[in-house]
C-alpha cells in the first residue's frame, strides 16, 4: 500500500435509508440484496442448526435481540450485520474507505432500513480471528502480522478530510457511537468542530451526574491535547476483530467491525486499543506498539474519564 493522500467527504458518501452499491463485486453476479425478511430467516434458521457466524448468545430462534446473529448467504459470498443496535454509519464507513483500503475492509454490497433494524449486507470474510490463533502462532508470525496491521493503519492514517470541513465525529458528519461513552450521550456525541470542543464535552460528561459539575475539580483535562491531529480511526482494534488467512504463514485477510470508526484525536486509537484488549499482558505491552503510535501521556485522563463515566 503506497502513500495516498487521499481527501474523503462526507458529501460524497450515502445517506439514503435503503441503499445498493451497484458498483460493487456482488452485482456483477447478482441482481438483487435478499430481503429484510430473507435475511431474518436465514440467521434464524443458521442459528438452530448450529451454523452461524458470531456469538452464540446472539439468539434469534425466539423473540427480539438487539444484535442477533448475522445472516450468511455461501453462494452469494455474502455476510449480512442485522439488528436495532446496527447503524448505517458502519456501512458508511466501509464505503467511504474500500476504495483506499481494498484489501484490509470488506466490500460493503448496500444496506436496508426495516422498521427500527439495520441490514448491512457486505463482503463474507473467511479466516480465523487473531484472538482464535494467537497461542498457536510463532513469535516472528506474531511480528509479521503486527507488521501487516501497521501498514493497513499507515495507510488509514493517510485518509483526510476536506481541509474547509474539518470536525471529530463519524464519517458523514454525525454523532460518534463509541463505547468509551455511556450510552445516554450518543445523540450527542457529535458532530464537533475542533478537537477542544470535542475535549470539553467529554471532560464534562461524568461532572454531569453530580449536583454542582461546575464545581468539580478536574485534574486532567490540561493533558487531553486540544492540538491533536483529527485522523480516520477503526475504534476497536481488537484480536477478534483482525481476520487472518488459515495458510501458513497466516497473513491478515481484514479488518473488521468498523461500528465505532470515525475522524477522532490521534491517540484515540491507541487508547482505545488498550481498553478493549486490556491494559496488560503482551498483546497490549509488545505487540501493539508495532501497529500504533503510542500515545502514553493521555493514558491517566482517558482512564479517568471513562472509568469515572463507568464505562
Amino acid at each position: 500500500m503506497g502513500s495516498i493522500h487521499a481527501s474523503l467527504s462526507a458529501a460524497a458518501i450515502p445517506t439514503d435509508p435503503n441503499f445498493d452499491n451497484q458498483s460493487s463485486s456482488f452485482f456483477q453476479q447478482h441482481k438483487q440484496l435478499p430481503s429484510p425478511d430473507e435475511v431474518r430467516s436465514q440467521a434464524r434458521a443458521q442459528y438452530l442448526a448450529g451454523t452461524h457466524w458470531g456469538d452464540k448468545r446472539r439468539d434469534v430462534s425466539t423473540g427480539f435481540n438487539a444484535r442477533p446473529s448475522p445472516a450468511v448467504f455461501e453462494f452469494m459470498g455474502l455476510f449480512v450485520k442485522w439488528g436495532s443496535d446496527v447503524r448505517i454509519a458502519e456501512g458508511q464507513s466501509l464505503y467511504a474507505i474500500r476504495c483506499h483500503l481494498k484489501n484490509a475492509v470488506p466490500e460493503i454490497y448496500g444496506w436496508r432500513t426495516d422498521g427500527d433494524e439495520i441490514f448491512l449486507y457486505m463482503e463474507a470474510i473467511h479466516g480465523r480471528t487473531l484472538e482464535t490463533t494467537w497461542k498457536e502462532l510463532e513469535h516472528n508470525d506474531r511480528i509479521h502480522v503486527c507488521h501487516e496491521l501497521r501498514t493497513i493503519f499507515d495507510t488509514l492514517r493517510q485518509l483526510k478530510q476536506s481541509p474547509t470541513d474539518t470536525f471529530v465525529g463519524n464519517v458523514v458528519r454525525g454523532p460518534l457511537y463509541d463505547r468509551a461513552v455511556a450510552i445516554q450521550y450518543y445523540s450527542e456525541a457529535g458532530p464537533f468542530i475542533t478537537v477542544k470542543e470535542f475535549h470539553d464535552w467529554f471532560a464534562f460528561l461524568h461532572k454531569r451526574q453530580v449536583p454542582d459539575p461546575h464545581n468539580v475539580q478536574d485534574p486532567y483535562r490540561q493533558d487531553l491535547p486540544d492540538n491533536s491531529e483529527i485522523v480516520f480511526t477503526h475504534g476497536d482494534l481488537h484480536p477478534s476483530n483482525i481476520i487472518l488467512s488459515v495458510d501458513n504463514p497466516p497473513k491478515v485477510v481484514a479488518v473488521i467491525d468498523w461500528e465505532q470508526s470515525g475522524w477522532l484525536p490521534a491517540y484515540w486509537e491507541d487508547r482505545k486499543a488498550h481498553y478493549t484488549g486490556n491494559y496488560s499482558g503482551e498483546w497490549s505491552e509488545e505487540f501493539l506498539p508495532m501497529v500504533l503510535d503510542q500515545h502514553q501521556a493521555t493514558w491517566d485522563p482517558w482512564d479517568y474519564y471513562t472509568t469515572s463515566m463507568g464505562c
